[in-house]
């Protein structure tokens, strides 16, 4: 009689640095920037109206626009855009993370609450419009004010310190999808007779 047959196997474990934070993230959602909001960006005051991105983020030319970190345009984007929406609060996108430790690391951060601003690259796209206003004043509600009619987006970029107290992230995910709705108790059971039946 022969006995049990016993094989033996071997092989190497290697650690990606994708796998140094954990979990693999692949997509990120927040609203990039608020609609109708001041910000003071320095010696002025600064408000993108309502919909003045809505152009440049439709169809094709919204598609595949980067996602930076820190607005480095000297590095390899951490993602892109694959989705806009434009509710009342401001422009919200989905931006779909790639597979590098820096988009894993930083998608880590967004995740603990220690990376969760987002802040735009733009350019105009029509005139802004301008109020005058004093850029030396003790009052920042008496700076120049400036509101941006319509932008073209360049770029979003994740930051610790957003221009626009509003702009962050809001979610960021490891699916691809979000999780389907709960199942009727009914349908699980039939599954599970169907299951049973076909041995």
């Amino acid at each position: 009689m022969i006995g049990p047959e016993t094989r033996e196997f071997v092989t190497e474990l290697a650690l990606r640095d994708v796998q140094a934070v954990g979990r693999p993230y692949r997509y990120l959602e927040g609203r990039a920037v608020p609609y109708d909001t001041w910000a003071n960006v320095g010696w002025f005051l600064e408000q993108h109206r309502y919909g003045s991105f809505k152009r440049t983020t439709n169809g094709r030319s919204g598609n595949k626009l980067p996602l930076l970190l820190f607005h480095d345009n000297k590095s390899f984007p951490i993602g892109h855009a694959e989705a806009w929406s434009h509710p009342d609060d401001g422009l919200h996108g989905v931006w779909k993370l790639n597979d590098s430790a820096e988009a894993q690391r930083a998608a880590h951060a967004a995740d603990n609450g220690d990376l969760v601003g987002l802040s735009i690259g733009f350019a105009d796209a029509s005139a802004p419009l301008w109020e005058e206003g004093d850029p030396f004043s003790d009052d920042p509600d008496q700076f120049p004010k400036v509101t941006r009619v319509e932008s073209r987006l360049l770029e979003v970029s994740m930051t610790p310190t957003p221009a626009f107290a509003e702009a962050g992230v809001t979610m960021v995910r490891s699916a691809a999808c979000r999780p389907a709705p709960p199942r009727r108790a009914v349908d699980h059971w039939r599954e599970i007779a169907e299951a049973l039946r076909s041995g």
